[in-house]
């Protein structure tokens, strides 16, 4: 009787760490899917900022060749001066630009930092707290079939109900051993 107990036990906590491979499993995936999303927006971020940076480059180098004419065409002085004021005014309004997406992409990695973090914490959580209630489980299952056979013997003295085990089913009116779960 005591071995088909364990038996029963272990079939059970065979069902249980199934239940929690697939828990982690989709922990898993769903940790992939925010590394995915992360790298997407990543990404978009740094183009930008390339681009910016490139417009800036473009700016810069604007702003050089309009200097060179200054000095080969002096009667346009007033335009040209004119003209690179609104350059570095590009140009610093890029640079603002530049600022902000470094912050926000710090702002994003801080927050993904974050984000990771609980996330690992969370399935640390889960995984104890799983394993706890699956041990629970498996403990109230046992000891609820053998108060069950406890009654059966209580009112039904002459009845052996050693080979009944909570792994047992009823097919065709005879109690038979349960396939294990695959």
């Amino acid at each position: 009787m005591e071995a088909k107990g364990k038996e029963d036990l272990a079939l059970v906590e065979a069902k249980a760490k199934e239940d929690l491979a697939l828990a982690e499993e989709k922990k898993k995936e769903e940790l992939a899917q925010l590394a995915r999303i992360f790298t997407t927006r990543e990404t978009a971020l740094e183009q930008e900022l390339s681009s910016l940076r490139q417009s800036e480059r473009d700016v810069k180098k604007r702003l050089f060749d309009k200097g060179q004419d200054y000095t080969d065409l002096e009667s346009r002085v007033l335009p040209l001066c004119t003209r690179v004021v609104e350059l570095e005014e590009e140009a610093e309004a890029t640079k603002a630009k530049m600022a902000k997406l470094e912050e926000r992409a710090t702002n994003q990695e801080v927050q993904l930092g974050r984000v990771e973090a609980e996330l690992i914490q969370q399935a640390e959580n889960f995984k104890k707290t799983e394993a706890e209630l699956i041990e629970d489980a498996a403990n109230a299952y046992a000891a609820g079939f053998e108060d069950a056979l406890a009654q059966v013997a209580c009112v039904h003295p002459e009845m052996d109900t050693s080979p009944f085990a909570t792994s047992d089913q009823i097919v065709d009116g005879q109690v038979v051993p349960r396939a294990p779960p695959s």
